[in-house]
């Protein structure tokens, strides 16, 4: 983890040094691996596909993404909790469906089918759960990848389910941390540049950036406010790795906390009020939360492992989810901060070390890495309420997954 790099008397010498290890294949486009692995105690409702009038790749994009939304169990046979009946035309995607709940809408056509049929799902989902404004589906993942033998790391973006590969950055250099704002169109990431680091502001839509902090020494882990116009990041302005404020327009400086501490992986709460990041003052790392005006750090419950780190603050339940553990071995654990002094809650995962936790905005499901292998990691989405794990892409060096809002 990027995190662990850091705790070193020469901080920036061993980020670098750990991101220049890279030594894996660069994943190819359509890597999707459709396999789930189920946990005990699966209380998903029963859904079927009826009826499907419409082209059959459309019927089978719609099918696949029912199954990997992972608010469905879906079945065979009329004794399904949900029976939907479908047909796709110019007009876009309309869905009838019987059930406890019966409904009925239609989704727009988009420009590409399968966007039609995210978004149709995302809707079927807020209206079955009455969750207006959930979404699951019509989100982007951005991820950091290795370069086989070069020590290079490109940005990348998919679809959820892992479609849609599209490489990001060309900096022919380390490119890593990816974190989107408040917008699809503003994701900040750290860029290893000349012996040292940079954080930069993408619009993924049009594939322009610009630097954000160029201060010399260790610039990174940044994250953008809900409202899009501070960043919270990491620097070592004065041999000190500290928390600082920065406007997106690179001015309007603030330093959070001044001490002998690492302090990286700051997220912000739904509101902007406060920030939730990663402390070695206690000698071990764990989460501590300030106020975006500044303060005293309050330390939130340890997690089961030795360590707590990579946190991510859901803007829908207001859940923190984080990697607890140490050495090889991380597990994934929640924090429900309408009652942060309450014991962090384990997620039962299984089969792997899972790390870097992003929320997608169900505020249900996290995108994260499993490690599988001695140097293998793919990228997956867990279910935090059952630990149920969906295999997204299957890469040798994949990392630091970062969840976009809905498009």
């Amino acid at each position: 983890m990027f995190f662990m790099r850091c705790f070193r008397a020469s901080a920036l010498a061993a980020v670098c040094g750990g991101w220049m290890t890279a030594s894996a294949p660069q994943a190819q486009a359509e890597q999707r691996i459709g396999d789930v692995t189920k946990q005990a105690g699966d209380a998903n409702p029963s859904l079927c596909l009826a009826d499907f009038s419409g082209p059959a790749e459309v019927r089978q994009v719609l099918l696949n993404t029912l199954k990997r939304c992972d608010w469905f169990t879906v079945v065979d046979g009329q004794s399904a909790a949900y029976r939907v009946r479908a047909s796709y035309g110019a007009a876009g995607l309309e869905m009838q469906v019987e059930g406890g709940k019966s409904f009925a809408f239609r989704q727009p056509a988009a420009e590409d089918a399968k966007w039609t049929v995210y978004r149709a799902v995302d809707s079927l989902i807020a209206k079955a759960f009455e969750k207006p404004g959930i979404g699951l589906c019509a989100t982007t993942v951005a991820i950091a990848i290795g370069n086989s033998g070069r020590g290079r790391k490109e940005l990348f973006t998919c679809n959820f389910d892992g479609s849609n590969m599209q490489q990001l950055t060309h900096n022919n250099s380390i490119s890593t941390e990816p974190s989107w704002g408040p917008t699809w169109n503003s994701l900040l990431y750290t860029v290893y540049n000349h012996n040292c680091t940079d954080v930069a502001l993408v619009d993924p839509s049009r594939k322009r950036q610009r630097p954000l902090s160029q201060f010399p020494g260790l610039n990174s882990s940044a994250s953008l406010a809900p409202n899009g116009q501070m960043a919270a990041l990491t620097l070592s302005r004065d041999h000190q790795v500290d928390l600082y404020l920065l406007g997106v327009s690179g001015r309007g400086l603030t330093r959070l906390t001044s001490d002998q501490a690492v302090e990286a992986s700051p997220c912000w709460s739904p509101d902007g009020s406060r920030i939730c990041f990663v402390s070695d003052r206690a000698r071990k790392p764990r989460l501590y939360v300030v106020s975006a005006r500044g303060g005293q750090p309050q330390a939130l419950p340890r997690g089961a492992g030795a360590e707590s780190v990579s946190p991510s603050w859901s803007k829908v339940s207001n859940k923190i989810c984080f990697a607890t553990g140490g050495g090889d071995n991380y597990q994934l654990a929640v924090i429900d901060m309408v009652n942060p002094g309450a014991p962090a809650q384990p997620v039962e995962t299984k089969g792997g070390s899972y790390e870097s936790p992003s929320w997608m905005p169900d505020g249900r499901h996290v995108v994260c890495t499993r490690k599988v292998g001695r140097n293998s990691r793919e990228l997956c989405m867990v279910d935090t309420e059952t630990g149920r794990a969906i295999k997204i892409l299957d890469a040798a060096d994949v990392s630091l997954p970062a969840c976009s809002p809905l498009h």
